[in-house]
This record gives C-alpha cells, structure tokens and sequence, in this order.
C-alpha cells in the first residue's frame, strides 16, 4: 500500500527546456518532502501543469505523473570545498562573457538561465566564466514574488539558482549538452528577498557521461546560504537533442 505525502504542479513558467520543467526547481519542490539536507534525482523529463503524485518510498519519496516515475528524492549530505570567492569585476565580467554568447544559449526560455526570460520573470543568472577562475558566478537580486509567507526566499528558488550555474560551470560550450541527473543541496540559511547575493559554480571532474560540479550561494557578508553537488548528464542521442531544444 502506498502513502500519499502530497500533489505538485511545475507551472510553465517554471520551465527549463520548453515543455518541461526546470531541473533544479523540480529537485526543489521534491527535497520540500525530506527533512535536511536531500538529494534529488530525475528520471524523465518534469512534465507541465500536470499533476505529480509524491509518494513515500524507501528513506525518501518519489514523484510519478500517472503511472509515470519521474523522480525520487531522499535524506543526504553535501560536501563542497568551496575556491575563491570572485570579486565584483571579475563577476561582472562573467556575465558580460556569458551575455556575449546568448544567441547560441541552447534553452533560452529556461527560468533561471534562459536570456530571452524577461527580469521579474525568469531569475536571470548569467553565471559566465570568471577570467583567470575555474568558477562561473553572477550576482542575484531575488525578487519578492519568490518569497514565503516569512518574506525569505522559497527553498525551491534556491535549489533552482544552484542548478544550470553547474551546467555552464562545465565549460563545453556548445559541444556537448548535458541535462541534470541528480542535485543534492543543503539549505543552511534563507535570504530575504531583496538581498544582493553571489551565485557561483565550479566543475568536479568528468566520468564517461557523468559531468560533476559544485554550486554555492553567498550573501553579501560572503556567508555561505547554501551549497550543491550536481551531476549532469550528456546528452548524445540526437533524437533527443532535438526534443529537448526544441522550442528554445
């Protein structure tokens, strides 16, 4: 017999490729089952404006649409060993790096990395390479939209700030496109919205298929808010390249 913890919806607005939702925010809304620390992994593509069953099972839950398993999430911990935080110039750097080659971003509608969303829409994180750094960062404004009833950033707004930054923090350009496998992320402390914070990313290392990298969330103390091991997937099967970019 199964236990229904709960019903979610990714809206559209929450996409990452075009008909599905955002990896990292997904991850989010499915760690907002699990107490601490968790580990989110997808299985097939968050569907949209579609109801998600979220079902406990084993130490954690996992979400199905229809008969559809789509994702899991369970209790983990995050272990990050966090470079040097860049400084202003070099992160506006980054940005300009990142905007430079918008034209050939490969989800542009993306939520939280797409540059055709428009501010106030999408969350605009341009995390470009910082020169001479092996991190990729951008500065973030969240807005009061994405706030909770205690005027604190929702947990999900930060899992989704702490997913594509590690998919460009890879470096492959336009070589290889990748879609997250798995986020684990550790929420340690929420900013109000409003606040000025750093988002940075930087790569793990490469194991066939496997694409590893680590995020992090800084206020303006340079205070650590939260933290992220994420693994990427590439991608090479070109039927599904070109659904999954489709759209964009």
């Amino acid at each position: 017999m199964t236990s229904l913890c709960g019903t979610i919806e990714i809206e559209k607005r929450f996409c990452g490729p075009a008909r599905s939702g955002n990896g990292g925010y997904t991850c989010g809304r499915l760690a907002a089952f699990i107490e601490g620390p968790a580990r989110a992994r997808l299985m097939q593509p968050p569907p949209l404006d579609t109801p998600i069953r979220i079902i406990a099972e084993g130490a954690g839950v996992a979400a199905y649409a229809g008969d559809q398993k789509i994702g899991m999430a369970e209790p983990s911990t995050v272990d990050v060993t966090l470079p040097d935080i860049p400084d202003a110039s070099g992160i506006k750097a980054a940005r300009q790096a990142y905007l430079s080659e918008a034209d050939t971003h490969p989800l542009a509608q993306c939520f939280v990395c797409g540059p055709k969303r428009a501010p106030h829409d999408g969350l605009c994180l341009f995390t470009g390479p910082v020169p001479g750094s092996v991190v990729n960062a951008d500065v973030w404004t969240p807005d009061a939209d994405l706030a909770d009833q205690d005027g604190l950033v929702r947990p999900e707004f930060l899992w989704a700030a702490l997913d594509c930054p590690t998919a460009f923090a890879l470096r492959h350009g336009d070589s290889k496109l990748c879609l997250l496998g798995s986020l684990t992320a550790e929420i340690r402390s929420r900013p109000k919205t409003g606040e000025r914070l750093t988002v940075m990313a930087w790569p793990r290392g490469v194991d066939g298929r496997k694409n590893y990298a680590d995020g992090a969330i800084l206020n303006a103390a340079g205070e650590v808010l939260a933290v992220s091991n994420a693994v990427w997937i590439e991608l090479t099967d070109p039927e599904m390249i070109a659904a999954i970019t489709e759209g964009a």
